[in-house]
């Protein structure tokens, strides 16, 4: 978010699996995020895109972006997750509740909602 309120673009060129964490950095700062298969292209990949300017992009014929995947992984499992409990001091995301956060200690009331349940 740093980088975003500072309007500095995150590109990202992915050598190996894709990483959710990158493509979500690169498109809302505005860079470029790239999974280059092919490594003997790799130059051609890091002249032809990576080099101009982000204000250049747009009068070039560069790939197109691929669909982002804006949920958050839970810090239990790294799994993607749809519905999560966050948590309020430290912003760690969980896949359910946990009385006491795994990153940064700090410790909850099981909801009354889920007393009831």
């Amino acid at each position: 978010f740093a980088a975003q309120k500072n309007k500095v673009a995150i590109d990202s060129c992915v050598l190996g699996e894709d990483s959710t964490f990158l493509q979500q950095a690169s498109e809302i700062t505005g860079g470029t995020y790239m999974r280059v298969q092919d490594h003997g292209k790799l130059a051609q990949y890091m002249l032809g895109v990576f080099l101009m300017g982000v204000e250049f992009r747009k009068s070039f014929n560069t790939p197109p972006a691929s669909k982002v995947d804006f949920r958050a992984a839970c810090q239990c499992h790294s799994k993607m997750t749809d519905l999560s409990f966050v948590c309020s001091v430290c912003m760690s995301v969980y896949c359910g509740f946990r009385p006491i956060c795994m990153t940064c200690n700090a410790h909850f009331k099981l909801p009354t909602a889920l007393l009831k349940g």
